[in-house]
């Protein structure tokens, strides 16, 4: 990641700048929400992002070096709406391809039946049912010291 960052700095116009937007280590809480109720809350997975720790780190080893400086930082929360359980894996299969390769057996069972549990919520409740991502993320402008 820090190569990458080198590499957008040394491609990136005279007076251009890097926006660096990516969420924090802790897990994405699904949520299950009717008519403003939630019924269902739990977080995607039980532990830290590790990608997202080491584009932390990344980006701190960068300013710190003195490649770049922070010219400002802002916290939000981003929400991803899904209709269906099928949608929800096809999104999460979308932005996160490498993902299942990479986890415990435990985690994907642990995902089987949370995905089992919010659907059986969803068919439930009916109509105006909605399944959202509620990730905290970060937004970063990045000016290159030249």
């Amino acid at each position: 990641m820090v190569h990458a960052l080198e590499e957008i700095r040394r491609l990136l116009k005279p007076d251009g700048f890097l926006i660096d937007i990516h969420g924090f280590p802790e897990p994405t809480i699904i949520k299950v929400f009717q008519g403003g109720e939630v019924l269902y809350a739990e977080p995607k997975r039980l532990s830290e992002s590790e990608d997202v720790l080491r584009a932390d780190e990344a980006v701190a080893e960068v300013v710190e070096r003195g490649l770049y400086v922070i010219e400002r930082s802002d916290e939000f929360d981003f929400h991803s709406y899904c209709s269906s359980v099928s949608e929800y894996r096809a999104y999460w299969d979308e932005i996160e391809p490498y993902e299942v390769d990479s986890r415990e057996e435990e985690d994907l069972v642990r995902e089987a039946e949370m995905s089992a549990q919010v659907d059986e919520i969803m068919q439930a409740a009916g109509a105006g049912v909605e399944l959202v991502f509620d990730e905290r993320t970060r937004m970063t402008r990045l000016k290159p010291v030249r």
